[in-house]
Formats: structure tokens, sequence, C-alpha cells
């Protein structure tokens, strides 16, 4: 057996819902099959909305080769450095947006992220949580945003589900050309710099490791995904995927808590 037979290959995984299990945790029989993979001459590594601190507790248990991608591909960052080796961020056109969407859903919260704790703007249940879940301790900004001057990354807004639908068609009525929005989860909504999907940064991404768009493999469940397995040489939906990267995806593999990367692992294996 060729024991550099993945040398020039790069497995890329979302997080929630693709490599961690509904507990939020790497079963040993995905870590093992990574293991494997990385012994066997791949690249390794991550894409997700999470920012460096959310991200790094899993990035730690694993052996990551090349940079991961962070706030849903506004940043490119390298855990080994623990610095960002690519970013974009939103512009001045996102505030009064911003603006109109609080007023018109007073009910929805709001988090802007500048760097490794969010600003929380506005609260519900859903964020409460997600503070909790994180360990977040910044206090709820009594001001508004207008005072923060730090580059912003991206905005998340969230709110039930059937609720955030409504959000979601107001936002195509948003004619503003430098952001993007994103659906990351049932719960979440979040507003991007334009060219900051995963997809825009896995580009980036194989520009950065030399990794020809062939040899790159891409797996999501939901729609942050979307880009990114499209632009991959190959793009894998896991069995509890949001029907549309269905439709986009060369394959489908198992559900995220039957061990969705080993199969895909197993799958590269028996190919090579």
């Amino acid at each position: 057996m060729n024991s550099k037979r993945f040398q020039g290959t790069m497995l890329v995984t979302d997080m929630d819902g693709t490599l961690l299990s509904s507990g939020k945790t790497i079963s040993k029989e995905n870590l093992d099959a990574i293991e494997r993979f990385v012994g066997q001459g791949g690249l390794f590594t991550l894409a997700t909305g999470r920012i460096a601190s959310s991200a790094k507790k899993y990035a730690d248990q694993l052996p990551i080769g090349a940079p991961a991608i962070l706030y849903n591909g506004a940043v490119i960052h390298d855990f080994s450095k623990g610095e960002n080796v690519w970013s974009r961020t939103l512009g001045d056109s996102v505030r009064p947006v911003l603006d109109r969407l609080m007023k018109r859903f007073p009910q929805i919260a709001v988090e802007i992220y500048c760097g490794e704790e969010p600003y929380f703007i506005r609260e519900n249940r859903i964020t409460e949580h997600h503070r909790r879940m994180e360990g977040f301790s910044r206090p709820l900004e009594k001001d508004g945003f207008n005072h923060i001057n730090e580059p912003w990354f991206k905005v998340l807004l969230a709110w039930e589900p059937e609720l955030l639908d409504e959000v979601e068609a107001y936002a195509e009525s948003e004619q503003v050309t430098d952001i993007t929005w994103v659906r990351s989860d049932d719960k979440y909504f979040e507003i991007l710099p334009a060219n900051a999907t995963k997809g825009h940064a896995l580009e980036q991404l194989m520009e950065l490791t030399g990794i020809e768009r062939a040899n790159c493999i891409a797996m999501g469940d939901h729609l942050n995904d979307l880009e990114m397995l499209r632009r991959a040489g190959i793009g894998i939906a896991v069995a509890n995927a949001h029907q549309s990267l269905v439709s986009v995806s060369n394959r489908s593999c198992k559900h995220h808590d039957e061990h969705a990367v080993a199969d895909v692992i197993e799958w590269l294996e028996s190919r090579v």
C-alpha cells in the first residue's frame, strides 16, 4: 500500500451537523479515520461559522494540516500560528440595513462579530442559550451598535425558525451589493461580506495550499455549505443535509450521528 496515497488531497468538513455529533463531540470513529487519512499524506481542515476560540477546542483534538475557514467564509485562520491568513469584512452599508431589520423585527436577536467574542446587541432565548454554550461573557450592549468601530466579520440574526423565514424573505428586498445573506441553521440567519461564503474561502484555501480543485473534497449539511460543495472537486452532503445540498453534491454519506467523516474517508480509501 502506498503510504502517501492521499498526497495532494484535501478534505474540508463543516463542523456542526457534519463532523460533530448531536452531542457536539468528535466520535472515535471519525477521529481514527481522520488520523489515518492524514497519515497517508492527506490534508484535513475545518469550515465553520464558528469563531476561532469556539473552533479551537475541536481543532486541538484533530490533525489539522491546513488553515481553517471560519465565520462562514469571512476568515481563513491558521491554528498552528494563531492568526488569520485571509479575511473579508463588512462595509458601512451594513449599518442602515441592520437598523431597518431591528426596527421591523423587534424580537430578533443580534450578535456582531469583530473578534473573539461577539457584541450582543439584542438578545432572546436563542442567543441566551448560545451565550451559555460558548461561555461568552460580554454584556448586552445598551447603546446599540453605532459605537462599534472595529471591522465587522459578520452579523448573526437569531429567532424561531418559522419567524426567521420572514426575515429571510425581507432580506431579498434589501438591494445592497456588498453584503450577502446565508441561512446557517434553522435558527440563524447571517449577514456576511459579499464574496465571503465558505465557497469563496475554499477557493482561496486551495490557492494557499496549492491543492487542485479536482483533489479537494468538501462535506456539509446546511445552506451555508452550499457554495463550498459547488466549488469543491467532490462535494458531499451528509444524510441529514438540507435538500438543497443534496441537489448540488456529487454524492452523499452517512448521518452526522453515524460517523459521516469516517464514512467518506473509507469511501476514499476504497477508490485509491
